[in-house]
């Protein structure tokens, strides 16, 4: 998909006008990315949006709600059933295979009581043709940098600590497995096209409406929003040749 057009998934940090939690929003809409801390311990990207403030996947309940279609085989997995391959059962409960692959998942008892009835609310769910920021992880452990995948070519999803007491998504394709993009840095890399107003700020140029330049301090200004954000001094004048203003 070209650049701008796709639909990225995420979780709405404020409701929308109708008082619903939207679940996704154009890559087109966005007006800058910048770090938002959540909580005291960590910070995750927050993407100031037209249509809303959003930021990245960061448990599994909220994928859960997002991945509606995804069913819950064990208390710690959501699945995509329909890349399911082959089901093996025992008295444990099962394993489901994916697709072209010799990954598995497990099934506990509950599931397998109802799986006709998941298998069958799985084939009426549309395809999942949504965005999700990622790292790949690789077999060394190390994150690659930041990229897309599809929703609908996730097998599952669960969760993983890439340090102590920090559970984040993690999910299973057939390419291979990625976390959820968490940094500054994956969205420097997914977002190559926008521009670095500061060491912690990326900027989509097309919703600048003007700079707006102070003594003590430069900020970028949106068309049609009260969104605005800072841009470094040493900056101004390369955007500006840019914009043409």
């Amino acid at each position: 998909m070209e650049e701008g057009q796709r639909n990225i998934v995420g979780v709405q940090v404020s409701d929308s006008a109708n008082g619903t939690l939207k679940k996704e929003f154009r890559e087109n809409e966005i007006m800058s990315i910048e770090m938002w801390k959540p909580k005291k311990n960590y910070s995750v990207p927050i993407f100031y949006t037209r249509s809303g403030n959003f930021t990245v996947l960061t448990t599994l309940e909220e994928c859960g709600c997002v991945f509606s279609a995804f069913a819950s085989l064990d208390t710690w997995n959501l699945v995509n059933l329909k890349k399911g391959e082959r089901l093996e059962t025992g008295s444990y409960g099962g394993r489901l295979y994916f697709q072209n692959s010799s990954i598995y998942t497990g099934v506990n008892l509950k599931s397998m009581g109802m799986w006709d009835d998941l298998v069958a609310r799985s084939k009426e769910a549309k395809e999942d043709d949504r965005d999700i920021l990622v790292n790949r992880i690789e077999c060394s452990g190390r994150l690659d940098q930041g990229q897309f995948i599809k929703a609908s070519e996730v097998f599952y999803i669960d969760t993983w600590e890439p340090k102590r007491n920090y559970h984040v998504p993690r999910f299973y394709t057939e390419e291979g497995c990625f976390t959820a993009g968490l940094t500054f840095q994956s969205c420097k890399e997914a977002f190559p096209h926008f521009f670095p107003a500061y060491n912690g700020s990326l900027v989509n140029m097309d919703w600048i409406d003007r700079i707006e330049e102070k003594i003590y301090g430069d900020t970028l200004l949106f068309k049609d929003s009260e969104h605005k954000t800072g841009i470094a001094r040493n900056k101004v004048k390369y955007l500006k040749s840019i914009l043409n203003q």
